[in-house]
């Protein structure tokens, strides 16, 4: 966790080929090795995202998510942010939160590692959202920042609310 630029160096692709090797042979496949590259294993972890057939922030909710990401307010961006990850499906939600928890535990490195909310936004945000329509790639980049963003810095109230633990 206090590699800098864990997340946004890229790994050498003959390492993030066996990484994704050998979760796809064994989903309990062991990456503790000291000698592997942890770049590759971040790597790894953000092409699985990228490669998804949907997005882990769905078609669906994708516009919901950018709309809350523009909130002003402090109060409502958290109650917006909270109405569009609650309209996830259940293993999407479930899903976006541990990756949430684990980016939390990454940008409380980040004296060491450099990764901010807003570092982790830039690589993560076209990781796991995308417009249904191409075309809309570029343009929405800022927005998905954004919301990628505040989502992050509000992951406690956001996943709290959203499973009723308020």
């Amino acid at each position: 966790m206090e590699v800098e630029g864990i997340y946004r160096k890229s790994g050498g692709s003959g390492q993030v080929k066996a990484v994704q090797q050998g979760f796809e042979k064994d989903g309990n496949h062991d990456i503790s090795d000291p000698d592997l590259d942890i770049h590759a294993v971040t790597s790894a972890l953000k092409q699985y995202f990228r490669r998804l057939p949907t997005p882990l922030i769905t078609y669906d909710v994708y516009e919901f998510l950018l709309e809350a990401g523009q909130t002003a307010d402090k109060e409502m961006l958290a109650y917006n942010l909270r109405a569009a990850v609650a309209e996830l499906p259940e293993h999407h939600r479930n899903c976006l939160e541990y990756l949430v928890q684990h980016l939390a535990r990454v940008m409380a490195q980040g004296g060491e590692n450099l990764m901010t909310p807003l570092n982790l936004a830039v690589v993560f945000a076209p990781t796991i959202m995308r417009p249904v329509s191409i075309e809309r790639e570029m343009s929405d980049m800022g927005s998905q920042r954004v919301a990628l963003q505040a989502l992050l810095e509000n992951h406690e109230v956001v996943f709290a609310a959203a499973w009723g633990e308020e």
